[in-house]
């Protein structure tokens, strides 16, 4: 259920029994939030239900006079911050003369009482907007979605405008109406954000205009390198004031600001003529971050997919503040460049293809790094089927001397079906790799080339030898990536040799590490694999469903298999995630 019964409010039901429980152990507790969140109208909920009085904090004095004179055991005070320092101590001496008072209090901070409990307000989940909205008679189009944030008052004032028929320009330009049923504070979201930044110090102000720079959130060693100084104390005021979210995750304590309150934050930034220099540390700091990744993802892939993927956002960030400099284009195609693995391992071949067609397109010099640049784009496009796209990629490298190149035509190759040809050019692709002590991602990934050849010349024996030799080296080196596609093509291969119960089990390590990755076509192909080996078509229903959004990335002797399996009952498929863990679980097959 995502409507609080009776009251009109969605997605609160848990916030609304987070308060219920806070007073089970406490007599105060103060609900927070970022501006928009719907602390005012969540807490006069709360009040509603138990029957209880409100008491407007904006009234200042009149509001302690209110306080002192009600005898009810429970009251609603709200909106604290506009009268902190007066109604914060005098709360505190009430409750300690009044042992029956209970108070639920509405800040966009902690009163700093003794006992206090606090019930944050974050954003809206993506449905619960989307039902929001519903509510209010509108359909957002999916870019604005995206652009804004799951604030309650953020979704109110976007259904203002998209009403008044506005759905371009800047984010908070559009977030507005006149004829708003509430405080004017509430009628504009610049107002009710303004209000908040009115209240910061100067010191947390610049820290603020300078980390909406991030996109998609931040760490601390960020915010140094962008912000300079030590920023740890403007950053927990900030998260203090509610106005940057503060999270755990698996790779260490991250903040985040609502995309509103970020782009106020994008505002005043350029007001303060810094936007160009402040962008152009986040870069610095994001291309360092880079090649650090690129130096150690051999012994720490998993680790730095994680770490990355959580950096996505900053790193096409960088990309476009370098795209949008005339003088930035060699900085550009030197980063999407470095980003080989990120692209390439985790499942973004289609964005990093996109993204280094972006910096192709805005030149730059010739010479290594450029180079790099089309070298990795020729591995996406060969990775994605699209062999003339590789080709052209490499034909323009100033250099095509790098195994690496020779590489990615030996992928071209076998796409074309040039299979002589294709072994040939690995061949001496992996004598360079030899000779440059390129183990990745050189000569590891050269292992599945030449399997996926060989399987499609029908040679299973060597294809086999291959495959276990690389496997055995992959061990001995740690590196799982390679690893999990040739069990993927060893699982192919023991399949073709009519090993079903060999074939399940390599097919499900693969999976288990494509999943890890994040990568969705390795997935999708660990899925449909399985689903062939079980018989099971939940699985192969699921595998072309997604599929169905994946252009080029399957392989052709997995849909030789698939042709040539038996055929399966229909059956409805599932979403990706839930799919995999079906094939994590799926039966075995069972003897004829």
């Amino acid at each position: 259920m995502i409507v609080v019964s009776g009251d009109g409010l969605v997605g609160r039901d848990a916030d609304v029994d987070g308060i219920e429980e806070a007073f089970r152990h406490t007599r105060l507790v103060t609900l927070t939030g970022p501006p928009g969140a719907g602390k005012s109208a969540l807490a006069r909920v709360v009040a509603a239900r138990r029957g209880a009085r409100v008491v407007d904090a904006e009234a200042g004095p009149a509001a302690l006079a209110e306080i002192g004179s009600s005898s009810a055991e429970f009251l609603v005070v709200d909106g604290c911050d506009r009268a902190l320092e007066l109604l914060a101590p005098y709360i505190g001496v009430m409750l300690q003369r009044r042992p029956g008072l209970s108070v639920l209090a509405t800040c966009r901070q902690s009163l700093s009482l003794p006992g206090e409990r606090v019930v944050a307000l974050g954003e809206l989940a993506p449905g619960h907007r989307a039902d929001l909205l519903e509510r209010l008679g509108v359909t957002a189009p999916a870019d604005l979605l995206r652009r804004a944030d799951g604030l309650p008052l953020t979704l109110v004032l976007l259904a203002a405008a998209l009403r008044r028929g506005e759905t371009g320009g800047p984010l908070l330009d559009l977030l507005w109406d006149p004829h708003h049923d509430g405080p004017t504070r509430h009628a504009a979201m610049r107002t009710a954000i303004g209000w908040s930044h009115e209240h910061c110090t100067p010191g947390e102000r610049l820290v603020w205009a300078r980390v909406s720079v991030f996109d998609g959130g931040f760490d601390l060693e960020a915010a140094q390198a962008v912000c300079g100084d030590d920023v740890t104390p403007a950053v927990a005021a900030l998260v203090d004031k509610s106005l940057v979210m503060r999270s755990e995750t698996t790779e260490g304590v991250r903040f985040r600001l609502p995309a509103t309150v970020r782009a106020f934050g994008v505002e005043w930034l350029a007001r303060a003529g810094e936007r160009e220099a402040t962008e152009h540390l986040h870069f610095r700091h994001f291309r360092a971050l880079a090649r650090r990744a690129e130096a150690e993802w051999q012994g720490g892939q998993l680790r730095w997919y994680r770490r990355m993927r959580l950096e996505r956002g900053n790193l096409v960030k960088a990309l476009d503040s370098r795209l949008a400099d005339p003088e930035g284009a060699d900085d550009a195609q030197d980063l999407a460049g470095t980003l080989w693995f990120l692209w390439a391992c985790c499942g973004l071949q289609r964005e990093g293809a996109a993204q280094l067609a972006r910096v192709r397109r805005a030149g730059g010099s010739p010479g290594p790094e450029r180079d790099k640049a089309l070298w990795t784009a020729a591995w996406l496009h060969a990775a994605l089927g699209e062999p003339d796209a590789a080709e052209e990629a490499l034909y323009a490298c100033t250099n095509q001397g790098p195994p690496r190149l020779t590489q990615v035509s030996a992928w071209v190759a076998a796409q074309r079906g040039a299979f002589p040809e294709a072994l040939r050019l690995i061949r001496d692709a992996r004598e360079g790799h030899r000779r440059d002590a390129d183990l990745f991602p050189g000569f590891l990934p050269s292992y599945p080339i030449i399997a996926t050849t060989l399987l499609r010349m029908g040679d299973l024996v060597r294809a086999v030898t291959v495959l276990r030799e690389g496997r055995e080296l992959c061990a001995t080196t740690g590196e799982i990536w390679t690893r999990s596609h040739l069990d993927h093509l060893l699982a192919q291969a023991d399949l073709l040799r009519g090993d079903v119960p060999a074939a399940l089990e390599s097919a499900r390590l693969a999976l288990t590490v494509a999943r890890q990755f994040g990568d969705a076509a390795a997935s999708a192909a660990g899925v449909e694999l399985v689903g062939v080996l079980t018989g099971n078509g939940v699985l192969l229903a699921s595998a072309d469903r997604a599929w169905a959004g994946m252009d080029g990335l399957r392989s052709p002797v997995l849909a030789d298999i698939r042709d040539r399996a038996p055929a399966v009952a229909a059956a409805p498929g599932l979403d990706l995630d839930d799919a995999v863990d079906l094939a994590l679980a799926a039966d075995e097959p069972t003897e004829a």
